[in-house]
Order: C-alpha cells, then sequence, then structure tokens
C-alpha cells in the first residue's frame, strides 16, 4: 500500500464540517457517505484508509459505562465518481462519546440549526 494521500496532509474541507456529510446503510450493513455537491445522495467511492492515531487505551473508559479495547481513528479518502468532488473523513472512538447531534454541534460552535429527516 501506498503512503495515504501520497504523503500529504489530510483534513477534510469545510463542507464536511458542521453536520453536513450525511450517509446511510443500503440492502445491508455497508455504511455509505454521500456526495455534499450532488443533490441526490450520490454515494462516494472510498479510495484509501488509514488507521490514524492508534492508541493502547480509549481515554473515554474512565467516563462510560461500556469499555472500547482501544483508541483509533480511521481516516478515509472519498470521491464522487459524478461529480468529481474529493474530500477527507474521519471515524474515532476517541472524539464525541456521547449526547446529541445538536450538542455536539454546539460543542464545536456549528449552527444549532439542524434539519431532521
Amino acid at each position: 500500500m501506498q503512503s495515504f494521500n501520497d504523503g500529504l496532509p489530510y483534513h477534510g474541507s469545510s463542507d464536511m464540517q458542521g453536520g453536513n456529510l450525511k450517509g446511510a446503510t443500503g440492502e445491508t450493513d455497508y455504511f455509505y457517505f454521500f456526495c455534499l455537491k450532488c443533490a441526490d445522495d450520490y454515494a462516494m467511492r472510498i479510495l484509501e484508509y488509514r488507521i490514524h492515531t492508534p492508541q493502547h487505551e480509549n481515554e473515554y473508559n474512565e467516563s462510560t459505562k461500556s469499555k472500547a479495547k482501544y483508541g483509533f481513528t480511521l481516516a478515509f479518502s472519498l470521491h464522487c465518481e459524478k461529480c468529481g468532488h474529493d474530500d477527507f473523513v474521519k471515524v474515532s472512538n476517541t472524539a464525541w462519546q456521547g449526547g446529541t447531534h445538536r450538542e455536539m454541534l454546539a460543542k464545536v460552535g456549528a449552527s444549532q440549526e439542524i434539519e431532521v429527516i
């Protein structure tokens, strides 16, 4: 496997932040991220991934009932075949670990106006 993102730094665009990225499972338990630029929930391809910041212990174990075996962040490089949009997203068990989406957005100063679908 080549170096993730060809060794360049990565971080999702501002479009990805503030609760904008949507996704869902499809016909099975596989999760799909939907393109932020296409209006019809076009599924993006995951081109690369990386296990970023692996940790031997999970810092949230002290404050939660459920216990994670370790801490991790998975980074994904996403691409939309329809419009060509490229972006990054991360999934982690060392970031926000409970509460509502509204509370999470308020914590980072994002808009309180969330579309409920």
